[in-house]
C-alpha cells in the first residue's frame, strides 16, 4: 500500500517563486478624516498678497482621500517597482486679516499630491530560516515625480490661491520583506530630492496569500513633502504631510 504524498510547500503556502509579477489594485475606503488617516500642510511666502494669505491660516486639515497602487517584478535578486500614491487634504480654515481687526473670515483650501515612483533594487542579503520563513534586505535607487496643487477660495473669488509646484527627484531607499508561510510583512522607506525640494516616504503592509493568484494587503503610509523655492517668480515654502491606511488586492503572475 502506497502512502499519500505529503503536500509541497507550494501547495500549502502558495510560495511559488516562479511568479515574478505582482500587480496591486488599491481599495479606496473614504471617511477616515483625521481619525485613522491624517493630513496637514503649512506654507509661507514672500510673494504677492494672494500667496501671503497662507500665513494667516489657523487650522489643521483632514484627509479627504488617500490611496496607493503598484506593479512589482522580481527575478532572482533583481527587483523593479513602479508605484503611485495620491492624497488630498481639504478643510475650512479660520483667517485672521492683516489689518489687525478681530473679524475672522472663513477660507476653504485644498492641497493634493500625486507621487509616482520607479525604483530598481538588488537583494544583498537573504536568510531563509527552516523552510517556511524568509527575510531579505533590498536597497534600491530610483526616481520620483512630485506633483502638488494648492488652491483656495479667499473672499469669494477675488484672491484665489492656485499654485502647482512639481519636480523630479532621485530617491534612495530600502525594502525589507519578511515571509512566513502564507503571511508576508513588508517595510519600505526612502528619501528623495535636494535641500530645497525633497520628500520621504515610509510604507508598511501585511499580506495574506489566499490562492496562487491573489493575496490581500493591509498597511499604512507616511509621506512628507517639502518645497522651498520660487513659483511664478515668487518664493514660496510648502510642507505637506499625509498619513493613513492602505488596502488592496494583489495579483501574482
Amino acid at each position: 500500500m502506497l502512502l499519500d504524498a505529503q503536500p509541497s510547500k507550494e501547495e500549502k503556502f502558495y510560495a511559488n517563486n516562479d511568479r515574478q509579477w505582482l500587480v496591486e489594485i488599491p481599495v479606496w475606503v473614504p471617511g477616515f478624516r483625521g481619525q485613522l488617516a491624517y493630513g496637514d500642510f503649512n506654507s509661507s511666502s514672500t510673494g504677492s498678497r494672494e500667496e501671503r494669505e497662507f500665513e494667516q491660516l489657523e487650522s489643521s486639515a483632514s484627509l479627504e482621500f488617500y490611496f496607493a497602487g503598484r506593479v512589482m517584478f522580481q527575478y532572482n535578486r533583481l527587483m523593479l517597482l513602479l508605484d503611485a500614491f495620491s492624497g488630498k487634504v481639504g478643510s475650512t480654515f479660520t483667517y485672521v486679516p492683516n489689518d489687525g481687526s478681530n473679524q475672522k473670515d472663513l477660507v476653504y483650501i485644498t492641497a493634493q499630491g500625486a507621487l509616482p515612483r520607479f525604483v530598481l533594487g538588488y537583494s544583498v542579503w537573504e536568510k531563509p530560516v527552516k523552510s517556511n520563513f524568509k527575510i531579505e534586505l533590498i536597497p534600491y535607487l530610483g526616481l520620483r515625480y512630485v506633483n502638488m496643487r494648492i488652491q483656495s477660495d479667499v473672499f469669494d473669488s477675488l484672491n484665489v490661491i492656485d499654485v502647482q509646484p512639481a519636480w523630479f527627484e532621485p530617491v534612495i531607499g530600502i525594502y525589507l520583506p519578511l515571509a512566513y508561510k502564507r503571511f508576508e510583512m513588508e517595510l519600505q522607506a526612502d528619501l528623495g530630492g535636494t535641500k530645497t525640494k525633497n520628500s520621504w516616504v515610509i510604507n508598511n503592509c501585511f499580506r495574506y496569500r489566499i490562492s496562487k493568484l491573489i493575496d490581500l494587503q493591509l498597511g499604512w503610509t507616511l509621506m512628507i513633502i517639502n518645497h522651498h523655492g520660487n513659483i511664478d517668480s515668487e518664493e514660496l515654502d510648502l510642507r505637506m504631510r499625509l498619513f493613513g491606511p492602505t488596502a488592496g488586492l494583489g495579483f501574482r503572475f
